[in-house]
Order: C-alpha cells, then sequence, then structure tokens
C-alpha cells in the first residue's frame, strides 16, 4: 500500500477495451505514470522504517536507533520504453537526509566511556534502476512484475551532533555503511513492492469478460503480451461480443484498424467495426432485435394506429384496414431477417438493417388478424460524442424503404407505407435508441483513471478515441459501468 494508495504502474496496459482494439500508451502517457509513480514513491519513503543497527569495532560497542526520514527528494526519474514487452524505470539525483539516535561504549584498559546523542547522514546522488515486465496470464489478464532492481547510495556524510569526535570517527564509518547498505535494499524493497504486489494484485482483480445485461458478454482479454514500439506501448485486444450460455464466436473476421499517426495524448484507444457487428450478430442469431409496436409505445400520437378516427390514422391512409376492422387497433411486429452491419469511414459512422414489419389488426375481443407483410431496409447515420469513459451515440438521417411482400388486405399504396414509416416507426424507434445512447457504451475503466480532454474520430473501420488521463485515487478494482439491460432491442 503506497500512501494509503495502490499506484499500479498498470497506467501502462490496464484500460483495456473491446476489439478487435488496441490500446496504445504514448511515452506522454508513460511520463504522466512516472509523474505519478514519483510522488507516491515519495510519501512511501518519507514513512519507511529503517531498523535499529548495532556493532563494535577499535574497542566500541555501539547502537544506533530511532531512525526518521527527514528530507527525500527524487531528483530525475523517468520510465522509457525498453524491448518486448519490457520498460524501464531510472532515477538519478536523489537526496535523502536521516536522522537517529546513538549510544556507544568506549573500552580500552582501565579506560571506559559511554554516551549517546544524535547524528545526521545524507546522501546525495543516489539513484536506482528497475526493469518492468509486462505480460499476460492464461486467463488473458494483463500481468506486471519487477526485474533486477540496482540501487546506489551515491555519496554520503555522516555527521555527529556532540563531542567526542575521535571516539564518534571510530565507527562512523561502520554506521554509514550499514545505513547506506540497509537503505539501498530498503529503496529496492519499495519500488519492488509498489510493483509487483500493488501494481500485480489490481491487475489480477480485473474482470476480462464483463457482463451486458443478462445475455451478452464483452470479452476483452489480452491477446499477447503487451509491446513496445518506438512510439507506443501497445496492448492487443480480443474484444469480441459474445452470447454468454454460448461462446460461438461469430463466423466473420474483422477488417484491419486504421493506424495511428498522432502521439500527442496520452493514450488512444482504437475499437474495430467488428465489436459492433459481433454484438448485432449475437442479438439477431438469438432473436434479440424484435419489437412489437402498438399505440401503448407512441407517445405523441397514440390514435395512429386506430382503425376508426375522426382526424389522421392508419384506418384512413388504408382504408382496406379501416372497412375490414373497425374501432381496432393495428399493431406492427418488426424482426430482424439478418444482422445489422456498422459500416465506419473517415467521419461517419452508418449502421444498414433488414427486417420483416408484420402488421395485425387487434379487435376489441383481442383476436388478432394478419394484415400484410413490409421488407424493409433501414440506413441510420450516428453521431458519436465522449463524456468521461461513455460513448454516446445518436441517431439522425434514418432512412427506410419498404416494400409489401405480402398482403391479406389486397394493394397497399406508396403513401400509406410511408406514413407509416413517418408517423410511427421513425418518430417512435428512433427517440427510444436515442434515449438508451444518451445512457451511453461504456469503456471499461479504473475508478482511480479518470479521462480528460477526450476526442472520438471516424476512421475506415475504426473508431478512435484520444485522451489524457487523471489520476485521482479511490480504488484499483477495475470495474465496468452496468449496462441497461434493454440495450441492444427494445424488448428483450
Amino acid at each position: 500500500n503506497v500512501a494509503g494508495n495502490n499506484f499500479d504502474l498498470h497506467i501502462v496496459c490496464n484500460l483495456h477495451l473491446f476489439n478487435q482494439s488496441r490500446f496504445d500508451i504514448t511515452q506522454n502517457g508513460i511520463n504522466y505514470a512516472n509523474t505519478v509513480a514519483v510522488d507516491l514513491i515519495s510519501k512511501t519513503v518519507r514513512s519507511a522504517k529503517i531498523p535499529d543497527q548495532s556493532g563494535s569495532g577499535h574497542h566500541v560497542e555501539y547502537n544506533i536507533y530511532g531512525l526518521v526520514i527527514k528530507n527525500f527528494q527524487l531528483g530525475t526519474s523517468s520510465i522509457k520504453l525498453s524491448s518486448g514487452s519490457d520498460l524501464k524505470w531510472t532515477t538519478a539525483n536523489i537526496v535523502l537526509e536521516i536522522d537517529g539516535n546513538f549510544h556507544y561504549k568506549y573500552r580500552w584498559h582501565f579506560i571506559k566511556i559511554s554516551d549517546h546523542g544524535r547524528f545526521t547522514v545524507q546522501f546525495s546522488g543516489m539513484s536506482f534502476s528497475v526493469g518492468i515486465n509486462t505480460g499476460v496470464d492464461g486467463n488473458g489478464r494483463p500481468t506486471i512484475k519487477s526485474a533486477q532492481c540496482a540501487c546506489n547510495s551515491g555519496h554520503v556524510k555522516f555527521k555527529f551532533h556532540g563531542g567526542r569526535a575521535w571516539i564518534y570517527n571510530t565507527f562512523a564509518g561502520k554506521v554509514s555503511k550499514a545505513i547506506s547498505n540497509q537503505f539501498q535494499k530498503k529503496m529496492c524493497g519499495i519500488v519492488q513492492n509498489l510493483i509487483d504486489n500493488n501494481a500485480q494484485k489490481s491487475l489480477s482483480t480485473m474482470k476480462v469478460q464483463v457482463k451486458l445485461g443478462k445475455v451478452l458478454t464483452l470479452d476483452y482479454r489480452l491477446m499477447s503480451a503487451p509491446k513496445a514500439t518506438p512510439q507506443y506501448m501497445e496492448a492487443s485486444l480480443k474484444g469480441e461480443i459474445l452470447w454468454t450460455s454460448d461462446k460461438t464466436e461469430a463466423p466473420f473476421a474483422p477488417q484491419s484498424m486504421a493506424p495511428i499517426t498522432d502521439s500527442k495524448k496520452m493514450v488512444y484507444i482504437t475499437l474495430s467495426d467488428y465489436v459492433f457487428n459481433t454484438m448485432f450478430y449475437q442479438a439477431h442469431k438469438h432473436n434479440m432485435l424484435v419489437f412489437n409496436l402498438t399505440s401503448k409505445n407512441i407517445k405523441d400520437k397514440k390514435d395512429i394506429l386506430n382503425t376508426t378516427c375522426s382526424g389522421l390514422c392508419i384506418g384512413k391512409f388504408i382504408p382496406q384496414i379501416g372497412k375490414a376492422f373497425p374501432n381496432s387497433s393495428v399493431e406492427l411486429h418488426m424482426l430482424s431477417t439478418k444482422p445489422p452491419v456498422t459500416n465506419i469511414t473517415v467521419g461517419a459512422l452508418g449502421v444498414r438493417a433488414e427486417g420483416n414489419i408484420t402488421l395485425f389488426a387487434r379487435k376489441s375481443d383481442i383476436s388478432l388478424h394478419y394484415l400484410f407483410t413490409i421488407y424493409a431496409k433501414a440506413s441510420i447515420k450516428v453521431n458519436l460524442s465522449m463524456a468521461n469513459e461513455m460513448i454516446h451515440g445518436k441517431l439522425y438521417d434514418t432512412k427506410i424503404q419498404t416494400k409489401v411482400t405480402n398482403s391479406a388486405i389486397g394493394t397497399i399504396n406508396d403513401r400509406a407505407l410511408q406514413f407509416l414509416v413517418d408517423s410511427a416507426i421513425i418518430t417512435t424507434i428512433e427517440p427510444m435508441i436515442n434515449g438508451l445512447g444518451t445512457k451511453g457504451f461504456p469503456i471499461p475503466s479504473t475508478n482511480d483513471l479518470q479521462f480528460q480532454q477526450s476526442g472520438i474520430k471516424l476512421l475506415p473501420n475504426t473508431i478512435l478515441i484520444e485522451t489524457d488521463l487523471k489520476y485521482s485515487p479511490k480504488s484499483t478494482v477495475l470495474k465496468f459501468v452496468p449496462m441497461n439491460e434493454r440495450y441492444l432491442a427494445i424488448e428483450i
């Protein structure tokens, strides 16, 4: 535990997402990790306990106790990409000052002297370096482990407060060396504990499969160990959405994602359209994309689906319905015929969907009577925005082409079909989906890391999220904001 917080250095690999997804942390992001690490390790060192020391030599027995770190300043510090999946953390010009108490007994022949007092030991030019190995375990979780640590105490100055310098000098060298050796071990222990315990413990609690409602699971396991490139520390993630009780994967492969050409932000998160296409695939396969539109769903124009009315209603636009089923209500039973497809191009995100809409008349005796079936093909544009760790979406420019494929009431004219599309389907379904889009699609994140100055770019087959981070210690358990159970379909 570092000053009551668990900083995990897993800022290098922990914000894992959908897929075929990548999480890239730039040198700016690693520099921020270094800044946070410096702050936390400084707090830890200042509160560190150094054990008492004792020894003897040149007729002197001594004890030093009550050692307190009075000053600790970390000079220069940096975390750099090393090779493969490795990082290296190095520091230099550390200044350290320790105060303590001493007690000694001097015996030589008949001479016996004992005394006690205080001393100060000052280190300057101290440094340490430690390797950091990142990896992935058998469950697809990221791992982090310290490699070899080396600490150099630099120049040491030892000062006793009091007289009898000639006696103090007989054991000053040993005391200085003992404290120096002890602190070098302590320093490496603190650094390695920060990495091996705090960071790894937090990473081991991460969920690599996240429930989306009751029936879908987002799989964002790491496909391999994070790797260092000249520009980024990069993690590749699976990110497919699966049916929770049947983990059969979608029968299509992801397309390649657009490359990242910038490095100004701390992290870049690339999401392939594959994640959304697998979501639509599973939803269609398991009959989630089903919705029955009735007058209960229409807020402003509840009588629009009536067969008898004094104003505008479906019974007047399609007279056959009004004549055959007076004083009844029409229902539209919608069902996808193939999975919707997401298409992302530069600056635009669209969704194509196809399905059947079957119309029934429900009489006052609750009996249901078949009217006709429409084949509908929709083209929808989606506007994305980013707030905190959530992606929000809003539909616009919805276009629906319709064609009657079967009818029990004769020919249906085009004007009547357009009336259905404009007055019932678009005005009802679009706001309902936008309501879900307002709630947002969550991105996995820890409570401790907040997105700052985030932005979204749409590139071929790719959603690119670029963001800075802010470390706000609360908890290091990775959470995934619960998703509304009715996220994918209006009726599940």
